[in-house]
């Protein structure tokens, strides 16, 4: 049995609770509204990746143990040295693509319906174009197959991706001295806070998902001191009707 999703639901449950006790931002209403599309969006999501996507991946995945025994480790299965490090070259790997889902015209169309959001809080993690899903998965396949992932390790990598996105986009308020403490290693929520910022310097920043070093290494780290003064979302689509989930399903036509 996929114990992915059940991990995740139950994650998502907790800090959407914990958020609610805890608040970073303040006098949130509608909580529940807003969450809902991001929670549809998911299912949506879900059900695309379970019946076509996931086929494909291990589909490619196949077709490189039998063909390509020249990838890291296709062939065999990894040590833990090799499991390490296949799961660090991803994550860098997630980094430039998602500066490329900036700094790229037509990948920034579907990529801007997450930073649409205007309300981040942890339900945001879910708020993904199928677009962009469609094409994430397309481009990693050469990638899966260079580093010889097995489809379980991926799910595995994409399990632990998913729980710090959850974390990150969270409106948790987590102490400053605590957070700073964590982003010496890992992507924090006043760490990406920064990068939804409505500043367009601001949100082409912070651009690794589970480990900060990349920003630091790469030079693309902002902090600010006072984060609850960031104004979150787009200049563009701050409108009721594009927090909805057809509002901002069509962002990619605008």
């Amino acid at each position: 049995m996929d114990i992915k999703p059940f991990v995740i639901g139950i994650t998502l449950v907790v800090i959407f609770a914990l958020e609610g006790m805890f608040p970073y931002y303040r006098n949130r209403v509608s909580r529940m509204r807003h969450a809902l599309p991001h929670v549809l969006t998911a299912i949506m999501n879900g059900l695309l990746t379970r019946f076509v996507l996931a086929a494909l991946t291990v589909g490619t995945i196949r077709l490189a143990q039998a063909r390509l025994p020249m990838s890291l480790h296709v062939s065999r299965p990894a040590s833990g040295v090799e499991l390490v490090l296949v799961f660090v070259l991803f994550d860098i790997w997630m980094y430039f693509w998602h500066m490329a889902n900036h700094r790229i015209a037509f990948l920034w169309r579907f990529h801007r319906a997450h930073h649409s959001d205007t309300a981040m809080d942890t339900t945001t993690a879910l708020r993904f174009h199928p677009g962009e899903l469609v094409l994430s998965t397309l481009v990693r396949l050469p990638v899966v197959v260079l580093l010889g992932m097995s489809f379980v390790n991926l799910v595995l990598f994409e399990t632990i991706l998913n729980l710090s996105t959850l974390f990150h986009h969270s409106n948790l308020a987590v102490p400053e001295k605590w957070d700073r403490l964590l982003r010496t290693l890992l992507v924090t929520p006043n760490m990406h806070r920064v990068h939804h910022s409505v500043e367009r310097s601001e949100t082409n920043s912070n651009f690794t998902s589970i480990l900060s070093f990349w920003d630091r290494l790469f030079r693309t780290f902002r902090t600010r001191e006072d984060t609850h003064a960031i104004t979150i979302g787009l200049p563009r689509f701050r409108e009721d009707k594009y927090q909805q989930l057809w509002g901002f399903m069509i962002t990619p036509l605008l």
